[in-house]
């Protein structure tokens, strides 16, 4: 059973069965909760100060505004040990993004349906700064806006049913300019295989992409490429992280940024 079995257990009704939902660590635990009043994808933290419980009081906090995008949250617990959110458990594929696969279709469509999402009144102290000290001052400004940005992009957190198309990981959505979201699927194309002129098509269909100017694309671009040098540095050890660099300095260089 999961450690906080007993806290969620007023919402779940007795407990049927529980599997496991992808990586579990001591700060985070995910299953599939099956009980009488249904089925869960239930995730918690436990309940002390710090990245992970403020990720997850924020994902909490956007659920009601991104339903359409994302699988709703029917409830939450917490007590002094864990934080716990029980969403619709809803079964589906990653998407595929290397070149070719019918799901760009649908990963373009779904950040799309982000777009049309008006900034909620709650995230409107959620300032995007993740980049700030890679910018200059110049650049940062290019990076502000009031566009509800999802940020991380990657194939693991689109699911893909035969109803729709769900963005996961709702952990840190902020605010800031619209070219945000494109570059950061930009990046995962070229990482996947695509070149940058075929990661541009299908990122110039997105309505953030239309939204921005070219000046802001290469501030982003080349902020974008010192937060990968960074964490190359930080943990070299990590073959995927370089593999994001030489992605993000290929996407740079395109739109002549470097």
């Amino acid at each position: 059973m999961i450690p906080f079995t007993d806290l969620i257990r007023p919402h779940t009704g007795g407990i049927s069965r529980v599997r496991p939902a992808g990586k579990s660590f001591g700060w985070s635990t995910t299953a599939l909760v099956s009980g009488e009043a249904g089925e869960f994808f239930v995730k918690g933290v436990p309940n002390r100060p710090g990245g992970r419980l403020d990720s997850a009081q924020r994902e909490a906090t956007i659920n009601p505004f991104v339903r359409d995008v994302t699988p709703t949250m029917r409830w939450q617990a917490e007590d002094e040990h864990w934080f716990v959110m029980g969403f619709d458990a809803i079964e589906g594929m990653p998407a595929d993004f290397r070149p070719g696969s019918p799901d760009l279709v649908r990963v373009v469509e779904a950040l799309n349906r982000v777009s049309k999402i008006p900034l909620p009144a709650v995230a409107r102290g959620w300032e995007e700064t993740r980049w700030d000290r890679f910018a200059t001052e110049e650049e940062k400004a290019l990076l502000r806006g009031d566009s509800l940005t999802y940020t991380d992009v990657h194939g693991h957190n689109f699911l893909l049913t035969e109803g729709g198309t769900w963005l996961l990981d709702w952990g840190w959505p902020t605010h800031g300019a619209p070219v945000i979201m494109p570059t950061d699927l930009a990046v995962q194309l070229v990482s996947a295989h695509h070149s940058p002129e075929s990661a541009e098509g299908w990122v110039g269909q997105l309505e953030a992409w239309k939204a921005s100017s070219p000046e802001s694309a290469q501030a982003f671009a080349r902020a974008n490429v010192r937060l990968h040098e960074w964490m190359v540095e930080m943990r070299p050890e990590e073959e995927w992280l370089k593999a994001m660099l030489v992605a993000a300095e290929a996407w740079a260089e395109h739109l002549g940024a470097r």
